[in-house]
């Protein structure tokens, strides 16, 4: 197994052995380890010292159900801490029967200057990409299927990427080609145009299979793990609805945000539920879809407009509460244009909906408009002061329009899960590396109670780091933690002839963290930010009126349990 690292400074390309120690790890952990060995935590995230890591998980090339799923890692233009968003789609599937586990992407590339990168059994090669330059990312595909295999792999970045946008995305191709994957958060998007790197492509024809240390064993667990997904009563809506299927649950509840996530009624929301939209979708041709091969799960919803016409095939609850009802509006159609609207120019939808709900809220859009709220997308592509504020985040629209009621943690957007509802991810919001993230610590167990949050917040956070070390994805997660630790540990070790436990992929979540923390640590990540927001604190919100109450003291004791954390805690 391979490190390929990229170097824009003299547009050369040269293979690393994977080390030993760093068989078993990918993704989060793997892109962690090497930032904290490799940039300075005060480095400019858009300057000569950053990096870009790009790394999947270490089953991803088995095509083993849902682990292929691969992690963008630098540091973060708006959280100025280290960020690490994954995505699916089969680009991390196809590293890795390339032998290939992580991508550094160092140096500048000079003048400015735009390039690709071709990853193929032969190689890897920059090539210059200037003919490419102001591609949005659904044009940029169409332009590269012309000279590139049809089943290749792109990782690109839209026009928010090249301009160095804060809330600019990573963007994959899912199957069928469509760019609709997204490494969105933390605007990682703005550290790859900023290397001088417009697009990846990963081709994979001609090379051998992932290998398998014994397969017969191999097989028997994934089709084990058919049986469990299969009869996971939490995955069953999953299944039928993507993630839409919790938008009538979380509503009920007060969680999915509304109308710059304040506490007022939205009429007509009834029409942007789960089974509104699938039936809607249903009529018009659309399906749900696996965002790569060997998925069991297959949640994304592939959504048709009303002349039966492809709009988007990424259509879930973040992008449908922060582009949709935080904004006022309930009409899918218009969600699912703001969304592909957003993915082409390659913008975070969670950090856009968030930062024009606050621009709403200052008058700059008018809620439940469908063409305020398209107009605010032209600000943004015609790069106006308002549009320019917007790309770069919710804290800084807010701190341009004089507004100090900002939903966002260090830097960060808050997602579609409001911690007054949510209270231990509310507790991960506030203590996370990654800020605002619900990847990276999303708890609903025994949400409304304000004891006992730290501790599960913590166990949630250990285990998200897991996950995104391992390449597995969140939303095919069975109810059970340790049934799905079980699995991975099983499947590695019949990969790799190895003996490792669960309480070592625990370990490797702890460790994964305590580099996130360490590098936090001498950045700017903890001093620049607004403090967290208080209107989470006295703003009541949902049908018990609550807010978030957990206890700013005991909120700073969570990371001195992780050494001590253990399965049995």
């Amino acid at each position: 197994m391979k490190i390929l690292r990229v170097n824009m400074n003299d547009l050369t390309t040269t293979f690393e052995s994977l080390p030993d120690a760093d068989m078993i790890i990918g993704g989060r952990a793997l892109t962690a380890k090497i930032l904290i060995k490799e940039v300075p935590p005060k480095a400019d995230p858009l300057g000569p010292e950053a990096k870009l890591i790009i790394a999947c998980g270490p089953l991803a090339g088995t095509k083993a159900p849902s682990a292929g799923r691969f992690s963008i890692g630098g540091k973060s233009p708006l959280t100025m801490g280290i960020k690490e968003a994954n995505s699916g789609g089969p680009a991390g599937q196809k590293l890795d029967i390339l032998g290939i586990r992580a991508i550094i992407v160092e140096g500048q590339a000079s003048n400015g200057k735009l390039y690709r990168l071709d990853i193929s059994k032969d190689g890897a090669e920059l090539q210059d990409a200037e003919s490419l330059r102001g591609l949005k990312n659904y044009s940029l595909v169409s332009t590269l299927k012309e000279q590139v295999d049809g089943k290749a792999a792109v990782i690109s970045i839209g026009i928010a990427g090249e301009k160095g946008w804060k809330s600019s995305a990573v963007t994959m191709t899912d199957i069928d080609g469509h760019s609709s994957r997204h490494a969105a958060r933390g605007g990682l998007g703005a550290v790859m145009g900023s290397r001088g790197l417009k697009c990846i492509v990963i081709d994979d024809k001609g090379a051998s299979k992932a290998e398998i240390a014994d397969k017969p064993a191999f097989q028997a667990i994934v089709k084990r793990w058919a049986k469990v997904i299969k009869e996971d009563a939490n995955l069953q809506g999953t299944m039928k609805q993507g993630t839409t299927a919790i938008i009538s649950t979380l509503r009920f509840l007060g969680a999915m945000p509304a109308l710059n996530f304040s506490a007022e009624n939205l009429e007509g929301v009834e029409k942007i539920s789960g089974d509104a939209i699938e039936q809607l979708n249903q009529s018009r041709g659309g399906k749900m879809a696996g965002c790569m091969p060997g998925c069991l799960v297959r949640c994304s919803i592939v959504y048709n407009d009303e002349k039966g016409d492809h709009i988007t095939s990424s259509y879930e609850y973040e992008t449908i509460a922060l582009m949709g009802t935080n904004l006022g509006l309930v009409d899918p159609d218009v969600v699912a244009k703001l969304d592909y609207l957003a993915d082409d120019i390659g913008l975070d939808t969670i950090e856009l909906g968030a930062a024009m709900g606050v621009a709403a809220s200052a008058g700059m859009m008018k809620m439940g408009d469908a063409a305020s709220a398209l107009a605010l997308l032209d600000e943004i592509e015609k790069e106006t002061k308002l549009g320019l504020m917007l790309a770069n985040g919710v804290e800084e629209t807010a701190r341009k329009l004089g507004i100090d009621r900002i939903p966002a943690y260090k830097g960060q957007a808050v997602p579609a899960h409001d911690p007054r509802i949510t209270k231990p991810t509310g507790v991960s919001f506030s203590t996370s590396p990654m800020g605002a993230d619900h990847t990276a610590g999303l708890s609903y167990d025994d949400f409304s109670n304000k004891d006992g949050q730290i501790d599960r917040s913590l166990a949630s956070q250990v285990f998200s780091a897991v996950r995104d070390a391992t390449g597995y994805c969140l939303l095919a997660t069975p109810a059970d933690d340790k049934v799905l630790l079980a699995f991975l540990k099983d499947l590695i070790n019949a990969r790799y002839s190895l003996n490792i436990s669960e309480t070592d992929l625990i370990e490797i979540g702890k460790e994964t963290l305590k580099n996130e923390l360490a590098f936090n640590k001498g950045s700017e990540f903890y001093s620049v930010h607004e403090p967290d927001p208080e209107f989470m604190r006295n703003e009541p919100i949902g049908p018990n009126s609550t807010v978030f109450d957990v206890d700013p003291a005991e909120i700073q004791t969570l990371w001195d349990k992780l050494d001590s954390y253990t399965l049995e805690n």
